[in-house]
């Protein structure tokens, strides 16, 4: 009888890749080496670094230090030390400049508030810079210079995702002329020749030019690479077909499917994991040398606590390494074994199961939306008025987490983090739930509130511990500062909740004063 044989694995896509959202959060380099580390022992060969957003620039540019720039922003030779560290390990650290959308650490300086070219058609919370201004094209092609000074990869990312663009004069005087479309591919050509000036070949995110306005393709070089990113497909087919339409259209094409974006708070759910193998399938079926590979974007650091996400980042690099299948099989077991050096058992697979399945969202009609802390009594009264929060079972999570921990044998920071990202979305169920149910059942509300702030306080130090361990600056910073601008309070954990905190303790404050003095008048 023949030997049964093992099912031969997918090749390898040959980018493999994860993402680093820098520009809203710049984090330790010790943090980004280890980053690195993690990616080249997962098969993860590139990652792109995202330096600009509308919070800021990750980067000190010399050139144009007038931009608006993180307090906590990496020096040039700071970048440069790490773009060497990963290419000694195996990994190619892409540099992303936004060049149209996303501007606002441009636009938001006195210096080029005039390149604001936010249109009223688009949406409102979308920007641009004026496409094809003098002004525009001298600046990016510096930003440009200075990152390929800096970044040895061959690729450069321009952005250019999420535009609202037309409302200048300037623009409105291109559209006399031009179609939207004739008007996109002329300057993003242009990028592409001030890219192609500096040996590097330039990536651009796909929804505006392929998604929203194939007409765009037709005016493009076609030596332009696309990177397709659509959230919510959780199948192969839709990313095959728009994977199809670029190669058709003569384009090189790199998918982006997402870990963590802002359909979640600070775990992302298992519908992204479907997203994940959706174009690991997709990419990894294509039988043609222009689809480069999968890098998986992962936003805004600030939503969720740092080192909390190994898992589903080693799940995405075992999926764009092996395959979909492989990577329901065995990566969450792999990772719990490589990463805590634990064997993996039911009681791992409840706690990851229940996770991923639960995972509130912060969009959409779901069973489990998002709670967002209470910070004052306004606040406070509005969710006592509100429908009774049912939570998602966390707190089974953790009493799973606690008698599993004294199994782990490597990364104890690590598996705190996890644990503490469990016991924060733990914590805010119990503190909505316990509230509306004092108001509800007539108990007193000073002794309900005293608890919560109790509870708040500590962990509010946690959190604030866990940010201190990995990040720079000020957790609590406020909503109105450059760094948060376009923020909502879900974006903004660590900050957030030292505000609720603070809320919660000067609520408890004000009303045992009230309550004395009632006293006081009764004798």
């Amino acid at each position: 009888m023949p030997s049964a044989t093992k099912p031969s694995l997918p090749k390898p896509l040959p980018l493999r890749g994860l993402m680093l959202d820098a520009a809203r959060l710049v984090e330790s380099s010790d943090y980004y080496r280890r980053f690195i580390d993690f990616c080249a022992a997962w098969q993860v060969n590139v990652v792109i670094f995202r330096l600009t957003d509308d919070q800021g620039s990750a980067l000190r540019f010399r050139r144009h230090p007038e931009l608006l720039t993180h307090p906590n922003a990496l020096t040039p030779e700071a970048v440069r030390d790490l773009a060497e560290y990963a290419q000694a390990a195996g990994v190619d650290l892409i540099p992303e400049i936004e060049s149209l959308g996303h501007s606002q650490y441009i636009t938001r300086t006195l210096a080029h508030a005039d390149l604001n070219d936010k249109g009223a058609d688009g949406p409102d919370w979308a920007n641009a810079l004026v496409p094809l201004h003098p002004k525009t094209m001298q600046l990016l092609g510096d930003l440009y210079a200075e990152a390929a000074e800096l970044f040895p990869s061959r690729y450069l990312h321009v952005g250019c995702d999420e535009t609202n663009w037309g409302g200048s004069e300037f623009s409105r005087t291109l559209l006399a002329t031009r179609s939207r479309a004739q008007i996109w591919g002329v300057y993003l050509n242009a990028l592409h020749a001030k890219v192609q000036s500096l040996g590097r070949e330039m990536i651009v995110w796909d929804d505006m030019v392929l998604q929203h306005d194939p007409a765009i393709l037709d005016h493009l070089d076609r030596r332009i690479i696309l990177h397709d990113w659509q959230y919510g497909d959780d199948t192969a087919a839709p990313v095959t077909a728009r994977l199809t339409l670029g190669l058709n259209k003569g384009f090189r094409m790199i998918g982006g499917p997402a870990l963590c974006w802002c359909k979640w708070g600070p775990r992302p759910g298992r519908a992204q994991l479907r997203n994940i193998e959706a174009y690991a399938d997709a990419y990894g079926a294509a039988n043609n040398a222009r689809v480069l590979g999968v890098i998986v974007t992962n936003w805004v650091p600030s939503r969720y606590v740092q080192r909390s996400q190994w898992d589903g980042l080693a799940y995405a690099a075992v999926a764009l390494a092996e395959g979909s299948a492989r990577a329901r099989e065995t990566a969450l077991p792999r990772f719990v074994e490589r990463h805590y050096g634990v064997a993996w058992d039911q009681a791992w697979a409840d706690v990851f199961d229940t996770l991923y399945d639960f995972a509130p969202t912060r969009q959409g009609a779901t069973p489990f939306p998002l709670v967002v802390p209470w910070t004052n009594d306004d606040e406070l009264s509005q969710a006592i008025k509100a429908d009774r929060v049912f939570a998602p079972p966390f707190e089974f999570i953790l009493s799973q987490l606690d008698q599993l921990q004294s199994r782990v044998r490597r990364n104890y920071a690590d598996f705190a983090a996890f644990c503490l990202s469990v016991a924060y979305l733990a914590h805010l169920y119990w503190r909505q739930d316990e509230e509306v149910l004092a108001a509800r059942e007539g108990r007193d509300p000073s002794t309900v509130l005293k608890e919560i702030a109790l509870r708040d306080a500590t962990l509010a130090a946690e959190l604030a511990a866990d940010w201190s361990d990995g990040r720079a600056g000020d957790p609590a910073v406020e909503f109105d500062t450059a760094a948060t601008v376009g923020f909502n309070p879900e974006d903004w954990l660590h900050g957030y909740f030292q505000q609720a905190a603070r809320g919660s303790a000067a609520l408890v404050a004000v009303k045992y004063r009230h309550n004395q003095e009632y006293k006081h008048d009764l004798a």
